[in-house]
């Protein structure tokens, strides 16, 4: 089974057949240079030329307050950095004890103020930044975001652990539920409803088909950044939705896996209208919120898409090429993903004799 037939990888057009309409936060520009001097102030060295990450907020979090628009760049800007530590440290024990710590430490910083001890820059400006949330942040929605940022830290240290370990490659099932929490996507459309000020949605989250709604939302944006950001994953390694459907399908090369991802992204686009149409009406004021949210949530979803041409995060130098043809020239892998499909397969099948 050759499963790199070609040098090279055409995306799906996910930009054009995006219901969504592009927006942006006209506040970027001036809150750009505060969240970076903030990051700065705490010894964490960023430049938004370089990265970009502070336009992502940009593109997901408008039709807010500047104070509350600075506070998810803020926020954001920290993950995306953390992000990019816990994915360039080398596999070793000592680099997986510095991940747990870190991730540990990151999460035990989200509380009031106290006896809190930050063990790195990152924990320290968190910290800073959750005594701002606390003043207006209603319960609900606090306790809602906690839950998500803890279970993407344990899904994203499970995660790292399977591929160090080349244990498993999950099937599709599997895979769908547990790149829900890896996204970190539940914490994003959490703070999407804290940052429109959004105070009424407790009781939405009771319901099935708002729950449903916002796992679609999760869904498209999870496997979006699956298929732009392949080609640096497969080059280390490491599995995602593409590797998934090899995995599942052997039949598949890279370029039908990605023309696979892309078709479950859009027929992704049609249960999200459908989806949508079905929600109940709670009354008034809690219809004029979700309507507000659920807005919010095709943002973030094209926002993002868009975004992912805009840093080098994926596309390095290449991205305006990119984005113009769709054309990626794929990375050599540093560990050949054939041979981790193969290994995890004959890691499964002696597990289960």
């Amino acid at each position: 089974m050759d499963m790199v037939n070609t040098n090279s990888i055409l995306l799906p057009d996910l930009i054009g057949t995006c219901p969504f309409k592009l927006e942006f936060n006209p506040a970027y520009e001036s809150v750009s240079g505060a969240t970076e001097a903030w990051l700065n102030s705490y010894g964490i060295p960023y430049e938004e030329s370089e990265k970009k990450y502070i336009l992502w907020s940009g593109m997901v979090f408008l039709h807010c307050s500047q104070v509350r628009f600075r506070e998810m760049c803020d926020v954001y800007t920290i993950f995306f950095l953390a992000d990019d530590i816990m994915d360039s440290a080398h596999i070793s024990e000592g680099a997986d004890r510095s991940k747990q710590q870190l991730y540990k430490n990151m999460i035990e910083c989200l509380q009031p103020t106290g006896s809190f001890k930050p063990l790195t820059p990152f924990a320290a400006a968190l910290h800073e930044w959750w005594q701002r949330i606390l003043v207006n942040i209603t319960p609900g929605c606090r306790e809602r975001f906690l839950t998500a940022y803890r279970a993407a830290n344990e899904a994203s240290l499970l995660q790292a652990a399977n591929e160090k370990n080349r244990r498993t490659v999950p099937d599709l099932e599997t895979y769908i539920k547990f790149r829900r929490d890896t996204s970190l996507g539940y914490g994003v459309y959490f703070t999407v409803e804290y940052c429109l000020e959004l105070d009424s949605l407790d009781e939405c989250w009771e319901n099935d088909t708002f729950k449903y709604l916002v796992d679609i939302a999760n869904d498209i944006a999870s496997w979006t950044n699956d298929i732009y950001s392949f080609n640096i994953e497969q080059s280390r390694g490491d599995y995602n939705l593409i590797s998934v459907l090899m995995h599942a399908d052997p039949s598949l090369n890279i370029q039908q896996a990605i023309d696979r991802a892309g078709q479950m992204v859009i027929d992704r686009y049609a249960d999200f209208q459908r989806v949508r149409s079905e929600l109940i009406s709670w009354g008034t004021k809690i219809d004029t919120q979700v309507e507000k949210f659920v807005n919010g949530l095709g943002i973030v979803i094209v926002g993002t898409a868009v975004w992912s041409f805009e840093t080098p995060r994926y596309f390095g130098a290449e991205r305006e090429e990119v984005k113009r043809t769709r054309r990626v020239t794929l990375l050599p892998p540093k560990v050949n993903l054939q041979r981790n499909l193969t290994e995890s397969i004959s890691k499964q099948e002696v597990e289960r004799n």
